[in-house]
């Protein structure tokens, strides 16, 4: 199995475009139809249902557009560790890094 690639830039254009595409906060609102109680109750409980899944993958996609973001985040700190710790390698050593 080989090596990901990843870009940082990659992973912060994907985690913004997730954020556009969210569903948006309209919920959906009941219905009720006349002189049929047990219709209105299985209508409220499916768009109950309706908008708790619109909830969950509102949050689900902001999850994973956050978490796009920390990893673009981390690379960046590892890459910047990384050269901070070959430059003083060189510094110790006398070479110079450019």
């Amino acid at each position: 199995m080989g090596a990901i690639s990843v870009s940082v830039d990659e992973l912060r254009r994907a985690a913004s475009t997730l954020g556009d595409v969210a569903p948006d906060d309209a919920e959906l609102s009941a219905l009720a139809v006349a002189d049929q109680p047990d219709l209105s109750l299985a209508l409220a409980e499916f768009i109950g249902c309706m908008n708790d899944c619109t909830a969950e993958r509102r949050r689900g996609v902001e999850a994973l557009s956050t978490g796009l973001r920390e990893v673009a985040g981390l690379f960046e700190n590892m890459d910047a560790g990384a050269q901070a710790d070959i430059r003083a390698l060189g510094a110790v050593e006398g070479w110079g890094v450019e």
